[in-house]
């Protein structure tokens, strides 16, 4: 789990609306990945309480300004574009229009720009140190320079 958003809690409808978003995150360069899925997935499933929640198929990307007051708490902000951002990374790189529909969410429900630039170095961070547990040094390197 990403560190910083350890201790953070979304309400039911809030969980549907970050999963949506992430969605649509995952649907800017075409085509969702499997990896991308498999992320959202992860996180729609892992935050389940038991409930009779919507069955993850049938979650669709969300539209324009639609959760512009969804998340009220900055910390519930944070974990959304935290998440958004490692659902652009999951194909393997963060590409300028994800980069820039990530900041354009981010701005929807309320989150500064400089916080963007925060987390995503935050992220990046998490990735590496992920990485960093493998033997080989030279592909840790690798990923390094392209996280860049």
């Amino acid at each position: 789990m990403f560190p910083l958003l350890a201790n953070v809690s979304l309400a039911t409808d809030q969980t549907i609306a970050a999963t949506r978003l992430m969605l649509h995150i995952a649907h800017v360069d075409g085509a969702q990945t499997a990896e991308e899925v498999a992320l959202i997935r992860l996180f729609y499933e892992g935050a389940g309480d038991g409930g009779a929640w919507p069955d993850f198929a049938s979650l669709q990307p969300v539209r324009p300004g639609e959760f512009s007051r969804a998340f009220g708490d900055p910390a519930q902000r944070d974990l959304v574009i935290a998440f958004c951002l490692m659902v652009a990374y999951a194909d393997g790189a963060l590409s300028a229009d994800e980069l820039s529909v990530v900041a354009a969410v981010a701005a929807e429900i309320g989150m500064p720009a400089a916080r963007v630039d925060e987390l995503l170095a935050l992220v990046k961070d998490h990735m590496l140190a992920q990485f960093a547990r493998l033997p080989d040094a030279a592909s840790v390197a690798t990923v390094a320079r392209e996280l860049g």
